[in-house]
């Protein structure tokens, strides 16, 4: 692997918090990005998403470089379990407490095996062409957050948002809908509509997860979702990301998300890009 640029910035200026994790070596190239908790009881610390992007980026560092798609998603598993065994809340309260696990999305390159696994809804682009990975269920509580934020703008007696006008209480719909939010996690690692992969040590080893095959010479994109509008370069896709600022700071509009640009953060998530040649 040539690697042309890379990225990785947590949204919070002390960056121990970042939640999106980045791995470049011999064998592998990995884009991680823990879920952000939407826990109660806040089991781990600093926080979920950081604990499950370190376990899994120690999982990958581990393997063999001849490790296959499953050999990926064992070895993931058995970290996060092996936190749970040590963790006081034993592995029984993780097991019937989805909502409390750690969760952590990837896409992991292979260059022994020229393939992208897409674990979950991270982002991969080659030769800049873009796989959707979008989750059913994310699309509609983005739209159902925007439904809340732009409720509570009429309530205010403001009208429909205008373009580029900042919500009153972005935040506000957020917890409107954090039940859902917290339901969520119910559907993990199930088939169906609402469905979808995570890694949380429970993941289903026949889950069927999308292949991406590389070849010597592509050029290739691995990214998180702190880049919603993802581009073939960095600059373009922190252009994109700074026009959405500007456009759409609560995110209720063109790009719909169960959160949006916060005062005081440097974006609304976290986010990782890298790009190389294979």
């Amino acid at each position: 692997m040539h690697v042309i640029e890379q990225c990785c910035r947590g949204k919070h200026a002390d960056q121990s918090l970042n939640e999106d994790g980045m791995l470049v070596g011999d064998a592998f190239a990995v884009v991680t990005d823990g879920v952000t908790s939407k826990s109660e009881r806040r089991p781990w610390s600093p926080s979920g998403g950081v604990v499950a992007k370190d376990l899994l980026l120690e999982a990958v560092a581990g393997l063999p470089a001849d490790a296959d798609m499953r050999g990926v998603q064992r070895a993931v598993d058995d970290r996060f379990r092996a936190a749970y065994r040590a963790h006081p809340q034993g592995p029984a309260f993780f097991e019937r407490n989805p909502v409390e696990r750690l969760q952590a999305n990837a896409v992991v390159f292979s260059a022994a095996r020229g393939e992208a696994w897409l674990f979950g809804d991270c982002q991969i682009m080659v030769n800049g062409v873009q796989m959707p990975t979008v989750k059913r269920v994310d699309e509609l509580l983005g739209e159902l957050r925007s439904f809340a934020a732009h409720a509570l703008r009429l309530r205010a007696g403001e009208g429909e948002a205008s373009p580029g006008g900042d919500s009153p209480a972005p935040d506000a719909a957020r917890e409107m809908i954090m039940p859902f939010l917290r339901l969520q996690s119910q559907f993990a690692n199930r088939r169906g509509k609402y469905g979808y992969f995570v890694f949380d040590g429970f993941t289903d080893p026949t889950y069927p997860v999308h292949t991406v095959p590389v070849n010597p010479g592509d050029e290739v994109v691995l990214a998180s979702d702190g880049y919603p509008l993802l581009k073939p370069t960095l600059a373009e896709s922190e252009r994109e990301l700074e026009r959405l600022r500007r456009e759409d700071p609560a995110l209720i509009d063109e790009y719909p998300s169960t959160k949006g640009f916060a005062a005081g953060l440097g974006s609304f998530d976290d986010r990782t890009y890298l790009r190389f040649v294979a």
